[in-house]
């Protein structure tokens, strides 16, 4: 049976937390964040308005082919609570990824100034800044599992940079990977992943003020040998 999304099938929400205030869920890789494109599955926002509540605050988003934290306000007061967090980038997020080569250093800060494609639904802004830091976790013939903390929150800005050192995200043969996860070969390239994972979110609740971290497991189908859970990543490797 082909358990990666296709066609005609809906992905069962897996909600990570839930209170007053927030919802968050592990998104699916494949499946909208929001927008519509006509014979999909139904966006990720849709569907959370249509089984959970009809009101969804959005404060982020993930491209398609990412999965993991996808977190949403459950009324316009924390929504905008959390919009200053993020727009201030007070949160603490945290993705794993897995990609071709090795980087030479264990851990680095990387700054560009790179042009992301346009899209139907946003524009290109024009080059812009990148930064974001790194720590190699582990290497297993010829992939390294990366952990990413972004200083910026660029489009596609993670699979630019690191594909631009010659170390492309598994699967993102739009940056030149040569590599697919297992399985994946054959899907439609619209529901086909990347081993991009946004696996931990640390912020403050916009209502007690309290910590809170939100994570998300990998997906079942990355390397079985990988699992393990997100650490903490300096803001500026030495």
């Amino acid at each position: 049976m082909n358990h990666f999304l296709a066609l005609g099938r809906q992905p069962v929400l897996e909600i990570l937390y839930q209170d007053k205030a927030l919802l968050a869920v592990n998104k699916p890789a494949g499946q909208l964040f929001h927008g519509y494109t006509k014979g999909l599955p139904a966006p990720l926002v849709d569907q959370i308005k249509s089984e959970i509540q009809p009101y969804v605050g959005v404060v982020h988003r993930l491209d398609r082919p990412v999965s993991g934290v996808a977190l949403f306000a459950r009324n316009s007061k924390v929504a905008g609570r959390l919009g200053e967090q993020f727009q201030q980038r007070s949160l603490d997020k945290i993705y794993l990824t897995l990609v071709e080569g090795e980087p030479d250093a264990d851990h680095a800060v990387l700054e560009d100034i790179l042009e992301a494609p346009p899209s139907t639904d946003r524009p290109s802004k024009g080059p812009q800044a990148c930064l974001l830091s790194y720590v190699k976790l582990k290497t297993h013939e010829g992939w390294s599992l990366l952990a990413i903390k972004l200083g910026t929150g660029r489009r596609h800005q993670i699979r630019m940079q690191l594909s631009r050192r010659g170390w492309p995200i598994v699967g993102d043969r739009d940056y030149g990977a040569q590599r697919m996860l297992a399985g994946t070969e054959a899907l439609d390239a619209r529901f086909s992943p990347l081993a991009l994972h946004a696996a931990r979110l640390k912020l403050q609740h916009p209502m007690t003020q309290a910590e809170l971290i939100i994570q998300a497991p990998l997906p079942w189908y990355w390397p079985r040998e990988l699992f393990l859970e997100a650490p903490d990543i300096p803001d500026s490797p030495a």
